[in-house]
C-alpha cells in the first residue's frame, strides 16, 4: 500500500475527505515555498501536490503559469524541485506528490526521475499530458517504486473510457470539474455530480476533485460524491496577493469543512 492509499484509508475511518493543496515549486521563492507548505500540513492539508515549473503548461491557467514563470526566473529546474522534496520529507507527516509534464520526465531519464522521486520522499506523480494510452511504461515503474500514477476522468469522459481507465488506476482518480484551464470558478458544471454519481458506483478508488474549486459552497455541493478536494490556483493568487495569512485561515476552514 502506498502512501497515499494509507492516508484516504486513514481519512475514511476518521469521517474526513482529503484536503488536497497544490503549490508551484518555488514560488515566491525556495525557502518561502517550503515554509508555505509546512504551514499549510500545520492548518490541515491531508496530501500535498508540488507543481514543477515548466515553460510550456497546457493544462495550467494563468495564476499557475504566472507562479511558474517566476519560478523559472528564480533559477528553479528538476533538481531544485527535488532537493525541495527532500527537505520536505523530515519536515512534514503528509504524503506530497510531483505535478510535472511529461517533456522533464523524459528529458531527465524516466527510471531516473522516477529513483529520485523514491529518494527525496515523494509518493506518486500527476502528468496531465501524458495520454492514457501512452502512460502503461510509466505506470510500471512507478507502481514497482510503490508510488501512485494519478489518472484524469472529467464530465466528458465516455464510459468506455471511464471503464478503461478506473481498471489502471490507482492511489485517487482526479477528476477535473470543468472543461479548459486551472483556475478559480464561480460554479461548478452540472454535469460534475451526475459523472461522480456514476464513477462511485463503478470503483471504490477514492475520486479527488480538482480545477476551479475555490468556496465552500462548492464543497458541500459534491462533499457526498467524493474523497478529495484538490486547489491550487485559488490559494496560489492569494499567495501572488501577499495573503499568507489568509490562506492559513482558508485552508483550516476548508478543511472543517470536509470533516463529516
Amino acid at each position: 500500500m502506498t502512501e497515499i492509499e494509507k492516508k484516504f484509508k486513514e481519512l475514511k475511518k476518521k469521517k474526513e475527505k482529503a484536503l488536497i493543496l497544490y503549490f508551484t515549486a518555488g514560488f515566491p521563492s525556495f525557502n518561502s515555498s517550503i515554509d508555505i507548505i509546512k504551514k499549510s500540513v500545520e492548518k490541515g492539508a491531508d496530501i500535498i501536490e508540488i507543481g514543477i515549473p515548466f515553460s510550456d503548461p497546457i493544462a495550467d491557467g494563468p495564476i499557475i503559469q504566472y507562479t511558474s514563470t517566476k519560478a523559472l526566473e528564480n533559477g528553479i529546474n528538476t533538481d531544485k524541485c527535488f532537493q525541495m522534496a527532500e527537505i520536505l520529507k523530515n519536515e512534514i507527516n503528509v504524503p506530497y506528490l510531483f505535478m510535472t509534464y511529461f517533456n522533464p520526465v523524459y528529458k531527465y531519464g524516466i527510471e531516473k526521475f522516477a529513483n529520485r522521486c523514491v529518494e527525496c520522499g515523494a509518493s506518486g506523480l500527476i502528468i496531465p499530458d501524458l495520454p492514457f494510452e501512452e502512460s502503461e511504461n510509466l505506470r510500471k515503474i512507478v507502481k514497482e517504486r510503490n508510488m501512485n500514477l494519478i489518472y484524469f476522468l472529467t464530465p466528458y469522459t465516455t464510459e468506455k473510457r471511464v471503464k478503461k481507465i478506473i481498471k489502471k488506476a490507482n492511489g485517487f482518480i482526479y477528476f477535473i470539474s470543468i472543461a479548459g484551464v486551472t483556475g478559480p470558478r464561480e460554479n461548478l458544471n452540472s454535469e460534475v455530480i451526475d459523472k461522480l454519481k456514476k464513477i462511485k458506483e463503478i470503483t471504490e478508488i477514492p475520486v479527488a476533485l480538482g480545477f476551479g474549486i475555490s468556496t465552500k459552497e462548492q464543497i458541500n455541493k459534491v462533499r457526498e460524491y467524493i474523497e478529495g478536494i484538490i486547489i491550487g490556483s485559488f490559494f496560489l493568487q492569494k499567495i501572488i496577493d501577499g495573503k499568507i495569512e489568509e490562506v492559513e485561515k482558508l485552508i483550516k476552514e476548508f478543511k472543517e469543512n470536509l470533516k463529516y
